[in-house]
């Protein structure tokens, strides 16, 4: 009888998975919830200087205005409220898939 021999198989290696790192975008609409807060900051430091930009911001932000010392939640309405209101929809449209469809579709730094 013969004798066997040793068979051997060299198999390349696998190559290893590459993916491409994500880069910086930019959530639109919660950048869009801060541009009232930008324009009433803008319209106070027009009006009174910047004195008047840190209570205005505070009440505007917080509901609580130094000036009188009292809280009010209307007072809102042109801060907190866009921005909570802004990262909302874009926590959403994360959800639905938009933002992914965006990035599928080859759109450059901008997302919802």
């Amino acid at each position: 009888m013969a004798k066997t021999r040793k068979i051997t198989r060299y198999r390349a290696a696998k190559r290893a998975i590459r993916h491409k790192a994500k880069g910086t975008t930019i959530p639109l609409a919660a950048i869009a919830g801060f541009f009232p807060l930008a324009a009433i900051s803008a319209k106070a430091f027009k009006e009174g200087g910047l004195e008047a930009v840190a209570p205005t911001m505070c009440s505007v932000l917080t509901g609580y205005e130094p000036r009188n010392k009292s809280f009010n939640v209307m007072y809102m309405k042109d801060g907190t409220f866009p921005i909570l209101g802004g990262l909302l929809v874009h926590k959403l449209a994360s959800k639905l898939g938009v933002n992914r469809m965006l990035a599928q579709a080859g759109v450059p730094l901008l997302r919802i």
